[in-house]
């Protein structure tokens, strides 16, 4: 579902693949091969925006696309008033089980739009916003009405009445927070918002306020998704998007972390299944090992048994069932997302720039780039696209730059070039 390519997308696009990173925006403009994969998505979000929750696993080798796929998906989600968040799952700083830690990073990514990350207090002041707008329309009262702000006072119990049950901690923490707002003590409001967001160091005089104690733990984590998710509600909003990438880190875990981080993954889609998650499109990524492995999904069989792949040989894909495969990046589909970028790449004269970066040219930068990765297509689209870009911008730069006589790849690694992740490091040392 593409949209007009603006200049500015233009060069935020160019901007990330030269630093070699997946861009912020304009993903469509050069995703290639994934529309069925995201046609399924679709449907999964729409489903979650009439109230009820979901998961889906994206699985795939490296290098084929999970992480760009989700990227995706969440831009277009955003498009459709979804909120977003996307947690990288690691072996230290956020494993799988340590729900509190996955609950505190999402609600730090928080992405609405209109505001990429952080976007929690937008969302409250939305939904103070939204029982303001009630009290003037129902209530028949402006803010000018020495009784506005009981109305508003009133509303904001009346709706977090239900909330209370649920989830009493969060609801207290969004009536304190109407309180501050109200004095215009925006230290408090500040603070009572990072408590809500499970951050570690809030002032015991600040919890004192919101008539709470310690910090959000484990215990709190999916009782706070589910405040969360009300609230994104309450604000507009149909639905959240938690991406959470690179599970496959739980194959380096130790057996007991790593038993705890499957447990964990259960208690999620077992909470979905019975919807006491309504409006949540959990989409979590990994290799084929954390879903085949012994050490990986199979060592839990109740989970195994509720998410495997049912695909036989032979069969058409069936990309509704909860694994959503993603084949390895090929030649092909290199060229493909090569003459997309050439031909969005926002180039002082783009004739000039279009015959000397030739389809002729760019089947020779994949040869050079996948021969120095061994012949692995599926590790060269990163630094692929981050040298078509360096070729793109001297033929844009220098009128006599002829890539065919000047360009030659080199695979190096320092300080001043492009860390290999270990797969890339892995592949390259194979040659040497």
């Amino acid at each position: 579902m593409s949209h007009p390519l603006s200049r500015d997308t233009s060069l935020s696009i160019v901007h990330a693949l030269r630093s070699g990173t997946v861009p912020a925006e304009g993903l469509e403009h050069f995703a290639v091969g994934l529309e069925p994969q995201m046609e399924a998505l679709r449907e999964q979000w729409e489903f979650v925006s009439r109230g009820h929750g979901q998961y889906r696993f994206l699985r795939g080798p490296y290098g084929s696309g999970k992480t760009f796929l989700a990227a995706l998906a969440s831009a277009e989600a955003l498009r459709a008033d979804l909120a977003v968040s996307h947690v990288v799952i690691s072996a230290t700083d956020t494993p799988l089980y340590r729900l509190a830690e996955i609950y505190r990073k999402c609600c730090q990514g928080l992405t609405v739009p209109g505001r990429r990350g952080g976007a929690l207090q937008s969302v409250v002041d939305r939904w103070l916003y939204r029982l303001e707008e009630k009290v003037a329309q129902l209530d028949h009262l402006d803010e000018d009405d020495p009784a506005f702000s009981a109305a508003v006072q009133r509303r904001v119990d009346q709706d977090l009445v239900l909330l209370g049950r649920e989830a009493g901690r969060f609801a207290a923490c969004l009536k304190a927070y109407h309180e501050a707002h109200l004095r215009q003590d925006f230290v408090e409001t500040r603070g009572i918002l990072d408590w809500l967001s499970g951050e570690p160091k809030v002032s015991a005089a600040v919890k004192r306020v919101a008539g709470v104690r310690g910090q959000v733990d484990g215990a709190d984590a999916l009782t706070f998704l589910r405040g969360l998710l009300h609230l994104l509600r309450e604000a507009g909003h149909p639905g959240l998007l938690l991406v959470l990438d690179e599970a496959e880190t739980v194959l380096r875990l130790r057996g007991p972390e790593r038993q705890k981080s499957l447990e964990a993954l259960r208690q999620l889609i077992d909470a979905l299944d019975r919807n006491q998650f309504p409006g949540l499109l959990l989409v979590l990524t990994g290799t084929s090992d954390f879903f085949e492995s012994p050490r990986g999904v199979p060592d839990l069989p109740p989970l195994h048994e509720r998410i495997r792949d049912l695909s036989r040989e032979g069969e058409p894909e069936n990309l509704r069932q909860p694994q959503l495969r993603l084949p390895a990046f090929d030649r092909a589909r290199l060229l493909q997302v090569a003459r997309r970028v050439r031909d969005l790449y926002p180039a002082h004269d783009a004739w000039r720039v279009a015959e000397k970066v030739s389809d002729v040219f760019l089947d020779r930068l994949a040869d050079q780039v996948t021969a120095g990765f061994g012949g692995r297509v599926d590790l060269a689209p990163r630094m692929f696209l981050r040298e078509l870009v360096h070729v793109l911008d001297l033929a844009d730069q220098h009128p006599d730059y002829d890539p065919f006589d000047s360009y030659r790849f080199e695979l190096r690694e320092s300080a001043s070039e492009l860390p290999l992740r270990p797969e890339e490091s892995e592949a390259r040392d194979l040659l040497l």
